[in-house]
């Protein structure tokens, strides 16, 4: 728990840091940044910046970065389930805008696991293991966006697509588990200019499953200024053929979770948040119990230049 502790202290004082070097950033004039959101009520012109995160959440933001721009998305989570600590650290995303509706993405998940249990029990899991996860390279291609357009056109859905594949960093990730990937279509409708509705659905699969699991989330999304903003959420994913290791049959593993959080911009390329959530239903049958599980984490999202 104290090694805990540390990470939690390390992670803060970072982001402590970044907070306060944004504050006194002024790498480009004040005229150039703005906190707007670009919506069908606000047309971007070439010389704006704008931040646009994909965290915090699990839904993914359908918005693409201006070409030129790169941009860091890091963050920490806690997740606590049958006497097991699973920490992320960290998640890290490096964004780059290729083109005005392609972007580039780059993103590495490490997964630190804490076990609880006896002193005197030499049976049991090592106290801390240290899981890399494989390194995801991908893109996100805008598809649709009516952003600009008539005010009747709102319920047409900005729409973009987010394709991933991960390759192995370790020599078991190699052996085990070659290539992974996803594929999502992201949704969002911005009903007004502080109100959106986001949805996404796509699949996701290791190469030795013979069938892809299935992701879906619905989020609303909340800003009543430039600076703040709140969102709640549940987001979902279908295994369907996972096995019962008591009895060997196939079965369609469900995790229904939903959660709740807050972002803050500090400056204008800089985006601080927090969230909290559990899960609300998962089917895992190893015990007689239920396996729910609660999590809380948080980020920042600094926009590093335009090029």
């Amino acid at each position: 728990m104290q090694r805990i502790l540390n990470h939690m202290r390390i992670r803060i004082l970072v982001i402590g840091l970044l907070w306060a070097i944004s504050l006194q950033a002024n790498v480009l004039p004040d005229s150039l940044w703005t906190f707007k959101h670009i919506n069908e009520h606000h047309q971007s012109s070439e010389n704006e910046i704008w931040l646009s995160a994909d965290r915090p959440g699990a839904g993914t933001g359908s918005e693409v970065l201006n070409r030129g721009v790169i941009q860091w998305e890091t963050g920490f989570e806690c997740l606590h389930t049958m006497g097991t600590h699973v920490l992320t650290m960290p998640t890290t995303l490096f964004r780059f805008g290729l083109h005005k509706r392609v972007e580039l993405r780059l993103e590495y998940t490490g997964a630190l696991m804490v076990f609880d249990h006896p002193d005197d029990d030499p049976q049991s899991p090592d106290e801390h293991l240290y899981t890399p996860m494989p390194l995801e390279i991908g893109t996100k291609i805008l598809l649709c966006d009516h952003r600009g357009g008539s005010l009747n056109k709102a319920w047409i859905p900005r729409t973009a697509l987010l394709c991933n594949i991960g390759l192995p960093i370790t020599t078991l990730q190699a052996r085990d588990l070659p290539i992974s990937g996803s594929v999502d279509l992201l949704f969002e409708n911005e009903i007004t200019e502080w109100l959106s509705l986001g949805y996404d659905v796509g699949v996701q699969w290791n190469e030795w499953a013979p069938t892809p699991d299935i992701f879906a989330s619905l989020g609303i999304n909340f800003e009543p200024t430039d600076h703040l903003g709140l969102f709640v959420e549940s987001f979902n994913l279908f295994d369907p053929d996972a096995i019962n290791l008591m009895t060997g049959n196939t079965y369609t593993h469900s995790h229904i979770n939903l959660d709740f959080g807050i972002t803050y911009a500090v400056h204008p390329r800089v985006q601080l948040d927090a969230y909290a959530g559990f899960n609300i239903y998962n089917s895992e049958p190893l015990t007689s119990h239920p396996q729910n599980y609660a999590f809380f984490g948080f980020g920042v999202t600094w926009l590093i230049c335009k090029l």
